[in-house]
């Protein structure tokens, strides 16, 4: 998965990112592979779903369930198969 940063975001994307991969987020355990300022790359695994059926679909689950903790990020998404 890879997030950037919303620009009205940018001064807190270190602290979004650190909330997102935090241990007590069991619905969506991801691991930090690189980040910047401005982007990060995870990797993580997801439990199959309605919301995992398509890589935009669970870009847009993911966002709205973030949103939810006021983690706001633009995300890209790519399940392997």
């Amino acid at each position: 998965m890879h997030a950037s940063a919303r620009e009205d975001r940018r001064p807190v994307f270190r602290t979004d990112i650190e909330r997102l991969s935090a241990a007590h987020r069991h619905w969506a355990p991801l691991d930090v592979l690189k980040s910047t300022n401005t982007q990060a790359v995870f990797r993580g695994a997801v439990p199959k779903g309605a919301h995992t059926a398509t890589d935009a679909g669970l870009a847009r689950y993911l966002e709205d369930r973030l949103a939810k903790e006021d983690i706001l990020l633009d995300l890209s998404v790519t399940i392997e198969r």
